[in-house]
């Protein structure tokens, strides 16, 4: 019998939550683009890992990853549970990161169409009448070779180019979730019946700078950092955390005491 689906198996999150669930027995189903069987068949608990955040060359797929395929399965498919991978995104340039918190889209932030997506989704997930929980992760770092985000890209710089552009300043502070203990914890509310909640931040509950991160990678790539000036950045407030806590077992690593590791591997893929 299927046990869970995986919408999005093969990206980065998508394919840690496979590997997860396969090391625990469960039988799962990782649909191909455009799969018609997704509409067919029992799906189990589905973990709705796809997702884009190209808002300036690719808004339309932005808007197709992130909400029109959630849209259709919550109208055509036949499932247990459904999990939502969302963004603590939502609480940029804002104070309160309680799940209950309001939120504000910024005019002046570039990538709003991605928040604004998500919370379309988050929406349509909580007015569907199903069996559903909203996860809102931090930023996710680990061994994603080919990532453009922000961590795994300036990793890759500082081994293969021994340098580092940083198009930030070093005040520049927000939340680092490792793939890890993300999965983890994705897990265990996936296997848990009777949540007490709907929506469930996911992050280390510490906003990391990024000076310190700078000041990793050049004592452990001997790499040069180079301080872009006149950039402008986001604010990211620190997440909270509580509710997952009284939720799951839960006790995140810092980034800082991974970055080491995380290097090492990027190191033995990449040379």
């Amino acid at each position: 019998m299927l046990n869970y689906t995986v919408i999005g198996g093969r990206g980065f999150i998508g394919n840690e939550v496979s590997k997860k669930l396969l090391e625990n027995n469960h039988t799962i189903y990782i649909p191909e683009r455009n799969d018609i069987d997704l509409f067919s068949k029992p799906l189990g608990t589905v973990i709705f890992c796809a997702g884009a955040g190209d808002c300036k060359n690719a808004p339309l797929q932005v808007f197709k990853s992130n909400s029109l395929l959630l849209a259709e399965i919550l109208e055509k498919a036949s499932f247990d549970k459904l999990i939502y991978i969302s963004s603590t995104r939502l609480y940029m340039g804002q104070d309160n990161t309680q799940e209950n918190a309001n939120l504000v889209v910024s005019n002046g932030d570039e990538r709003r169409l991605f928040n604004l997506s998500k919370l379309i989704s988050e929406e349509l997930c909580l007015l569907s009448s199903k069996k559903v929980v909203i996860i809102r992760p931090s930023n996710v770092y680990g061994l994603a070779l080919n990532s453009p985000l922000f961590l795994p890209a300036i990793t890759r710089n500082a081994i293969n180019n021994k340098h580092v552009d940083m198009y930030v300043t070093p005040e520049y502070a927000k939340d680092y979730i490792s793939i890890t203990d993300l999965v983890d914890a994705i897990y265990q509310l996936a296997e848990k019946d009777n949540l007490s909640e709907t929506v469930y931040n996911i992050a280390s509950g510490i906003n990391t700078k990024a000076k310190d991160i700078a000041n990793v990678l050049e004592s452990e790539t001997g790499c040069n950092i180079n301080w872009i000036n006149g950039c402008v950045d986001e604010y990211f407030p620190v997440n909270d955390i509580s509710r997952l806590k009284k939720e799951i077992t839960f006790n995140p690593r810092n980034v800082l005491d991974d970055m080491k590791i995380m290097i090492d591997d990027f190191k033995d893929k990449l040379i």
